[in-house]
């Protein structure tokens, strides 16, 4: 649409093409960039690489999120959203991908502070429990249904206007990969919580 109006623009109204010429150009190079970055998420998704197990701190790997979007939550002229880490000191070391974990964990991030445009307060949160290591990202925001909860890890699926419906089928790919389980609670008005659960413990022989 946007290069027809350019041909039309300089076949109808040649005086007022630069105009014009300006206003497509930064259309076309906007949803351009946003092309770039559908095919990289596709890319990204299709090429998940195995991961490498080490012994990973997990309050290490939260305590990395925080710091990554610290400023982003502080940023003037946006909503204030307050993080709060809540860690187990008492958490044993998990064998892990820490690069691939930290993205995972980046992205359920991301979601919940998208799910909080007018503020909120974003919880990461470890716990151990019955031989697990359990990792919770929680936001305050208006919560899913119970359709949304059932479909959100479905590639492709997605209740944003500009999602690729990718973020959520990667972070359950990793966690996938690393023999762990993902789970979503919410409901509207509540907010929501997804929950990681990792084997406790480091074994040499799984590296």
């Amino acid at each position: 649409l946007t290069v027809e109006n350019l041909v039309r623009a300089r076949q109808q109204s040649p005086e007022q093409f630069d105009e014009v010429f300006r206003e497509s150009s930064r259309t076309l190079l906007a949803e351009i960039s946003n092309l770039k970055g559908i095919i990289g998420r596709f890319s990204e998704f299709s090429k998940m690489p195995p991961p490498q197990l080490q012994p990973v701190q997990v309050n290490d790997v939260m305590r990395g999120a925080a710091r990554l979007f610290q400023a982003q939550l502080e940023a003037p002229g946006h909503a204030k959203i307050s993080c709060v880490l809540q860690l187990d000191p008492l958490l044993e070391p998990v064998a892990a991908d820490a690069e691939l974990l930290h993205r995972a964990i980046s992205n359920l991030a991301l979601n919940a502070m998208d799910a909080m445009p007018m503020g909120g307060t974003l919880t990461l949160r470890t716990r151990g429990e019955n031989g697990k290591v359990l990792i919770e990202v929680a936001d305050t925001g208006s919560g899913l249904t119970t359709e949304e909860c059932e479909r959100i890890f479905t590639p492709y699926y997605t209740s944003k206007q500009h999602g690729t419906g990718l973020g959520l089928a990667i972070v359950q790919s990793v966690v996938s990969d690393h023999g762990g389980r993902i789970r979503v609670e919410s409901e509207p008005g509540r907010g929501t919580i997804f929950v990681i659960e990792l084997l406790r413990g480091w074994d040499s022989s799984r590296s």
